[in-house]
């Protein structure tokens, strides 16, 4: 459909060969090797106009995956909409270093904070066999969506979702040996200069991390300190710039072992620290 790529090209969206074809797959319910071998096969009236309508939300910056309504993680399909931030390939960092701590440490129970689609314990779970996680989220709308991807990759029975501001709604009795989060992190005066498909379209309140976006690593670093009974390992995802600041806040607090990971492009963007009250 090269009128769909040229109106998507003309609108400045990047990508738009790319975008035009995923929106034919979509509205045709084929792959892109159908595609390719059937090109020049004749579509209905019924569907070309529904593609036309398509392109034009695209076109005025709607993301493509709320169009499509999912997203592909860590190899997992997971449903999105205009509730939750749509899942990056630099958080699945962020998931696949939580995997390898929970192996090498016998992590069985994980408290998430900020769940969003639950893509982050969702692909956790699908992974670790014996892990059994509880998430929270601020948002009845999201948790909703966390918990029909749950379902639809088949781990549900080993995931609690609450309704809680951070962590309002865990019982203080409950002991984690993990606790992860990608907590909004952006600086407040910089929500402005983001990408019109992020700031017009994606909830701000998840990527809002206050004045310095530092906010919910201070939070939520207290809490854990607070919470850990004997010993416990935290991992975040942090922005570009963030994790010199978000190793001090750790390091202020008492945490040891504070590790920072890179992500494919080699931008920090995971902090781990351990927090031992035994020392």
């Amino acid at each position: 459909m090269d009128d769909g790529v040229k109106t998507l090209s003309s609108n400045n969206i990047t990508d738009a060969r790319l975008d035009a074809d995923l929106l034919l797959e979509h509205v045709l319910g084929v792959d892109k090797v159908y595609i390719i071998i059937n090109g020049n096969e004749l579509i209905s009236e019924e569907k070309y106009n529904i593609y036309n309508n398509l392109i034009s939300e695209r076109a005025k910056g709607r993301p493509l995956q709320y169009i499509i309504g999912y997203q592909e993680f860590m190899g997992l399909t997971f449903e999105v909409n205009e509730n939750v931030l749509i899942p990056r390939q630099d958080t699945e960092v962020l998931v696949l270093e939580a995997i390898k701590y929970i192996r090498e440490n016998n992590i069985t129970n994980i408290l998430e904070i900020g769940t969003g689609t639950g893509c982050i314990p969702i692909s956790i779970c699908y992974n670790c066999n014996d892990v059994k996680a509880t998430t929270v989220d601020i948002s009845d709308e999201a948790l909703k969506i966390a918990k029909k991807n749950a379902i639809i990759n088949n781990v549900a029975d080993r995931i609690q979702f609450v309704r809680s501001n951070l962590f309002e709604g865990i019982d203080e009795k409950h002991e984690f040996q993990l606790f992860i989060s990608n907590p909004p992190y952006i600086r407040s005066k910089d929500i402005g200069d983001l990408m019109i498909e992020v700031k017009e379209h994606e909830p701000i309140g998840a990527l809002d991390g206050g004045e310095d976006g530092l906010y919910f690593y201070r939070e939520i670093s207290k809490e854990v300190k607070k919470r850990t009974k004997i010993m416990s390992y935290i991992l975040y995802e942090v922005g570009y710039d963030q994790s010199g600041e978000v190793k001090k806040i750790l390091n202020a607090l008492g945490y040891t072992d504070i590790k920072i990971y890179k992500d494919l492009a080699g931008v920090n963007r995971v902090v781990a620290g351990a927090y031992n009250r035994e020392v």
